[in-house]
């Protein structure tokens, strides 16, 4: 257990300094107590386990593949946190059996799991069985729901709540990008119903159903391209104008216009020729508004914030004087953890061979190059100061990382809020036409999404 906490606090620690921010929506969808089973997406390999076993308020139990043993430093850490390793289908079939899986390749780890249950904890499982980039949730493995009805029946558990979690990454290989994890309806797999071979099917296809209402799902890469460009600009179109430190409207703003723009667009031919022609207008404005503010790179937030003298003033007074608070701290962050975080992520992007590697490997590789460091650090000031100076050293090391990144992002955007301000103070019509077009944006689209609703019922 101890182990398990050492592991989740650094967890948390990379996954803070790599995401930007992880919002979490839904919580109370979790039970506080009982035994739980968490069906997952899996869109971001290591990652997804990470997130949901950071961020959850509950001790949580791992699953994994078993092929994570094969490699010793994995081996490690799963013994460490007892991690249940599942071996897929796909992971071996012995040469004697010629070809035929043994039945029971996993029976050790289904008792482990039900183990688990029986004592009260939450397992995480990820029902897809793989890691992947598809634009839609692959066909669900059997394995989540047989642990289910065999809790009922061998373990006489009267109810075994099944919460979907759906994992949204804005873009999940991209350092200081964000991540959305959505709680689902609990599905409840109660006691009294019957325990047939197809009752494994059909709860497998209810927790295909809850997954698929928190997670997005698109025919095509193309599809998927398409909509989520255009429900981020429409989220910020939507949005008020924010503060630096919240520059992006909620991800979870986003996840949802981007819902209703899929549930929408299979109606499209259905729609009356007036409001067809609404349509395309507002697709033909909205790709035009999109290009010119790619050409101008300009964020489109940032068309609703003033370009009167005294807000470019007031802007620049209060960000001076957080600079010269904030500013030196940062600096000793960024002083002590640039060499082994630029080293962690120039190896993980060399040794990554898909979109699921990036993150994982520069969060891995990270913590063992920051704390080889913190380790040289300390014992040198150590040496040189005594053990008091040493452990306010070590306890600086940490913090001013955090701030320093959360610094930077301010930083980032400020740069680009500058810009911004003064391209519009260069060209009034440049901004009065994006304006324009934004409220026309805004206004349209409330209107049309009311009008489909209304036709649609």
């Amino acid at each position: 257990m101890i182990a398990y906490r050492v592991l989740r606090a650094l967890s948390r620690l990379a996954l803070r300094w790599f995401y930007r921010d992880i919002e979490v929506v839904g919580m109370e969808c979790l039970p506080v107590e009982g035994p739980v089973l968490l069906a997952s997406n899996h869109p971001n390999a290591l990652v997804d386990a990470l997130v949901v076993g950071c961020m959850l308020p509950r001790p949580v139990v791992l699953t994994a593949k078993a092929t994570l043993l094969e490699n010793r430093i994995t081996q490690l850490l799963v013994r460490m946190v007892g991690v249940v390793p599942l071996r897929r289908a796909s992971d071996s079939v012995p040469a004697s059996s010629g070809g035929v899986l043994d039945p029971a390749r996993n029976a050790a780890a289904f008792a482990a799991v039900l183990d688990v249950l029986e004592s009260g904890g939450v397992v995480l499982l990820f029902p897809e069985g793989k890691s992947h980039s598809d634009p839609a949730l692959a066909p669900l493995k059997t394995g989540l729901a047989r642990m289910a009805l065999m809790a009922r029946v061998e373990r006489r558990l009267t109810c075994i709540p099944i919460v979907p979690i759906g994992l949204t990454f804005e873009r999940k290989w991209e350092p200081r990008s964000r991540v959305l994890m959505q709680f689902g309806t609990p599905i409840m797999c109660t006691a009294g119903l019957p325990d047939e071979p197809n009752d494994v099917a059909a709860l497998t296809r209810r927790v295909d159903a809850g997954l698929r209402a928190v997670t997005l799902n698109f025919r095509s890469t193309d599809e998927a391209l398409q909509v989520l460009s255009a429900s981020s600009v429409l989220a910020d179109v939507l949005d008020a104008f924010r503060p630096l430190d919240t520059p992006d409207p909620p991800l979870v703003d986003w996840v949802r216009l981007a819902h209703r723009i899929a549930d929408i667009v299979p109606t499209l031919p259905a729609l009356d020729l007036e409001v067809g022609v609404r349509v395309e207008q507002f697709v033909s404005r909205l790709a035009i508004f999109e290009a010119l503010l790619k050409v101008n790179a300009i964020a489109a937030s940032d068309v609703q914030m003033s370009t009167s003298t005294a807000a470019g003033t007031w802007f620049a007074v209060r960000e001076a004087g957080i600079a010269c608070v904030a500013g030196p701290f940062a600096l000793w962050g960024r002083v002590n953890h640039w060499v082994p975080l630029r080293i962690a992520r120039v190896l993980a992007l060399r040794i990554s061979r898909t979109p699921d590697e990036p993150a994982m490997n520069t969060i891995v590789v990270g913590l063992l190059a920051v704390l080889a460091f913190y380790i040289v650090q300390i014992s040198l000031v150590t040496w040189w100061l005594g053990g008091s100076a040493a452990v306010l050293y070590g306890a600086s090391l940490p913090l001013s990382a955090t701030w320093d990144f959360r610094y930077a992002d301010r930083l980032h955007r400020g740069a680009q809020r500058v810009r911004t301000y003064l391209r519009f103070r260069r060209d009034a019509d440049i901004h009065q036409r994006l304006h324009d077009d934004l409220v026309w944006l805004r206004g349209e689209a409330i209107a049309l999404d009311a009008l489909i609703a209304t036709t649609s019922n």
